[in-house]
């Protein structure tokens, strides 16, 4: 009999109907330090908003074939991967929980998946992230290493071993 802690992480394919789920998960990541300081919840839900649509604009400009995915828990969405799979990398566009699905193993099995296809793809798996982002520890704990600066974010590798061919 399985435990009440067990879980099932499943992904699935985002579709239009996520729009809103989406909308309040990209809100969700917004910390206190980033938010409008001095708008009334109305504005800064409408600015979030717009915030969104341009991340979306500018992902699906950017990366047209990229794969969204909406990350299940219990058949209930609990955040979402982005990726694109390059010919030259497998990037990280974009991973992120709702609060209370962050720190349970959910992003480290994420990220060992994501590593496990760049061994077998022999691509280095590549990610942009926010200076100062939590998240970085987790990433270095997985072999990402920083190669460098770009405006906000610090742009981070993983490489595969090297294959005996």
């Amino acid at each position: 009999m399985p435990s009440k802690t067990s879980r099932t992480i499943e992904m699935r394919p985002a579709e239009a109907g996520d729009v809103a789920f989406m909308q309040q998960l990209y809100s969700s990541t917004r910390s206190t330090d980033v938010r409008m300081g001095g708008c009334d919840l109305a504005t800064e839900t409408l600015l979030q908003g717009l915030q969104f649509k341009a991340q979306q604009s500018w992902f699906q400009s950017k990366y047209p074939n990229a794969d969204l995915a909406v990350i299940m828990e219990h058949e209930r969405p609990v955040g979402r991967l982005y990726v694109d799979y390059g010919p030259d990398e497998l990037r990280i566009l974009d991973v992120c929980l709702l609060p209370e699905h962050r720190n349970r193993g959910i992003g480290l099995g994420l990220l060992r998946s994501l590593q496990a296809q760049g061994e077998r793809l022999r691509l280095p798996v590549r990610l942009n992230i926010v200076l100062g982002s939590p998240a970085q520890r987790l990433l270095q704990r997985c072999g990402f290493v920083i190669l460098g600066v770009d405006g906000i974010y610090n742009v981070m590798e993983w490489m595969p071993p090297a294959g005996i061919d």
